[in-house]
């Protein structure tokens, strides 16, 4: 990362007037890169080892890494009196989330696991296109055109809900006799993604900005187009992994400036550990049912609950309707908010 994006103030104009296209190349990289890579590597280079190596190292940076990555935040001493106070959405419910999943997938039937697969894969999915929807409202910030549509909004979850009706026809999550009606959805969700190029156009009427504002324009475009693998490709490889390594890849660029506000070689080098160590925990936990492990459901049911606690996190954290979060990601993300 460069210089300019190590730097803890971006008071300096010059500074941020630097900073801002980076973020922009940064956040568009992440997105783009996997949705051309993996396709890639399954289908013009499926014996290549160099591009099995890229894959793996994209997947584990992409995938768990992301996900432990938020436990940083509970190093920093400015997010954390913020949780004490809210310990509820911080503490309580992640815990839960995660004991109550462990115990849900040990002791329920194995004809059940696959039901609460179903919502937590659609909620995950969902997720991953809210965070589409956060990265358009900084460069809506940055561009100084004003905030995100209500149409801008439903176009991006149009489209997520079109990946969610389309993604288990792909992915096998123990509901065989269920296959028929997988087809059905995704036949469906093909349908909804049609209708993606009329909210568009109704979108570009009802918002101005678009019209004035490539930048704008492009990432919603790009977000849009996030889950349209589902539809070109019969492999869950080519048609999911992309767009799932490209969620955690635009995390890790906001997580990277957040963590570089203060002292940060080192705040850095703590979330990476934190990032490496937890990663290898959710690695194992997915890895346990077939491993012979005793409690291996529990174990695998815990890194589910791993992943659901990361997902209430993110929704407070990033929650810029409420004054602290507005605050703290405002001083972090100050080359955005208060260009010049």
């Amino acid at each position: 990362m460069s210089d300019i994006l190590l730097a803890a103030d971006y008071s300096s104009p010059v500074r941020a007037r630097t900073a801002w296209p980076l973020f922009l190349v940064a956040a568009a990289a992440a997105t783009l890169l996997p949705l051309a890579i993996v396709p890639w590597t399954h289908h013009l280079a499926p014996d290549s080892e160099s591009a099995l190596r890229l894959l793996i190292i994209l997947n584990f940076i992409g995938a768990n890494f992301h996900v432990a990555t938020t436990g940083w935040f509970y190093t920093d001493a400015e997010m954390r009196p913020h949780f004490r106070a809210h310990p509820w959405r911080y503490l309580i419910v992640p815990v839960a989330l995660i004991a109550g999943s462990a115990l849900a997938f040990e002791f329920i039937p194995a004809s059940l696991r696959g039901w609460l697969l179903l919502g937590f894969l659609s909620w995950q999915l969902w997720h991953y296109q809210k965070q589409n929807v956060g990265l358009l409202s900084f460069v809506a910030a940055g561009t100084g055109s004003g905030p995100l549509s209500p149409w801008e909004r439903r176009t991006l979850m149009l489209s997520a809900v079109a990946a969610i009706l389309g993604f288990f026809s792909l992915n096998p999550i123990g509901l065989p006799g269920w296959s028929a009606e997988f087809a059905w959805a995704h036949k469906l969700g093909a349908i909804v993604y049609l209708l993606s190029p009329i909210a568009l156009a109704i979108t570009l009427v009802k918002v101005p900005a678009l019209r004035t504002q490539p930048l704008r324009l492009g990432f919603l475009l790009m977000g849009a187009a996030f889950f349209l693998p589902t539809y070109l490709f019969d492999n869950a490889t080519s048609a999911t992994l992309g767009y799932a390594i490209a969620h955690g890849l635009q995390y890790l660029v906001f997580m990277g400036v957040v963590a570089i506000k203060r002292r940060p070689l080192a705040s850095l080098a703590l979330m990476a550990a934190i990032g490496v160590a937890g990663a290898v925990l959710l690695n194992a936990g997915i890895r346990a049912p077939d491993m012979g492990l005793a409690w291996g459901n529990a174990l695998y049911g815990a890194f589910v609950g791993t992943v659901m606690a990361h997902f209430v996190l993110d929704a407070g954290i990033w929650r810029l309707r409420e004054p602290f979060q507005r605050k703290y990601v405002r001083e972090r993300f100050a080359f955005v908010f208060d260009r010049r």
